[in-house]
């Protein structure tokens, strides 16, 4: 896969990645500390129209706008308050906002903080005759959906983003499967009646797994965790251990990780912001981390992520 670089100068790709003619085309606004905007019009009938992921700073804004299908903005960091349908959405952390074709939105301050999310607008219904036993559930009556702790869709939202970003072979099927994973787990937000249950997974151990999996970036003490579920640190060590092979500490980390090879992989971030923005203290407290779980330093592994066997397309 070769990782399609965007020009911080001129705000536009890498002509070397024009090389590859099914690429989306890429650019960076100015405005931004980081991330990209990607124009896709529909390839392959995979139904996207436009996506991309964006670390924006406090004085960030977007004006008046629609689109002829929906957009959703999935926030992960920051907070953002948004005028859809004469309604004020305020979008926190792990929300997920979603706005009907022909609806107009815009952001109704500016956030006041440095952000980071990810978006995509695209026509579900293409999805659903992919999928065809979501459509009958597919019922949105609103406008706008807003969708508190939606972090099921934070994976998704990645892959999505991986296959915009990277040059490849089978494109357009991985840019439909990407959102049809993503129109699945909508739709099981959209019909969903109580919390989701991991089968034969104790209540605190799911809970506490969730929160590690929505705020992986955030500073959990064993102590802390423990006392949101009622349990004794030492106890819910071990039972998380028992039910999922491994403490909270170190799935929080393997989260991180995570999280860090795919920025390394879709993103022109420095390594030291990818260690900040995934709750590493440093860039030297992720190298080493990075080293020991992988093999590789983080700069070996975009490397070699951007060099991959099979990259070279016809």
């Amino acid at each position: 896969m070769h990782d399609l670089q965007v020009s911080p100068d001129t705000g536009q790709i890498d002509p070397r990645a024009r090389a590859f003619a099914a690429a989306p085309a890429l650019t960076r606004p100015r405005y931004l500390r980081a991330g990209f905007a990607a124009d896709v019009h529909d390839l392959a009938g995979s139904g996207l129209l436009h996506a991309g992921e964006q670390w924006a700073p406090h004085r960030f804004m977007i004006d008046d706008h629609d689109h002829p299908t929906w957009e959703f903005y999935l926030q992960l960091h920051g907070v953002t308050r948004w005028r859809a349908d004469n309604r004020t959405w305020t979008v926190r952390p792990g929300d997920l906002l979603g706005v009907a074709p022909d609806t107009v939105h815009a952001m109704a301050e500016h956030p006041g903080a440095n952000i980071h999310f990810t978006y995509a607008a695209f026509d579900p219904a293409r999805s659903l005759e992919r999928q065809p036993e979501l459509r009958p559930l597919w019922t949105v009556p609103e406008p706008v959906v807003h969708l508190r702790d939606a972090a099921r869709l934070v994976d998704p939202f990645a892959q999505l983003i991986n296959e915009v970003t990277t040059a490849q072979q089978q494109l357009g099927t991985g840019l439909s499967l990407a959102l049809d994973r993503i129109v699945l787990e909508l739709t099981r937000r959209l019909v969903r009646s109580g919390p989701v249950r991991t089968i034969g997974c104790h209540p605190a151990v799911q809970e506490v797994q969730h929160l590690l999996d929505r705020e992986y970036a955030h500073n959990w003490p064993l102590r802390t965790l423990a006392a949101r579920v009622g349990l004794a640190p030492n106890y819910l060590a071990a039972l998380f251990s028992a039910e999922l092979g491994r403490g909270p500490h170190e799935y929080q980390t393997d989260r991180k990780l995570n999280r860090a090879r795919q920025l390394l992989t879709t993103s022109d971030l420095t390594i030291t912001a990818i260690a900040i923005e995934v709750g590493f203290s440093s860039g030297q407290h992720l190298a080493r981390t990075f080293r020991r779980s992988i093999g590789l330093s983080p700069s070996e592994f975009r490397a070699t992520s951007q060099s991959a066997p099979g990259s070279d397309l016809p």
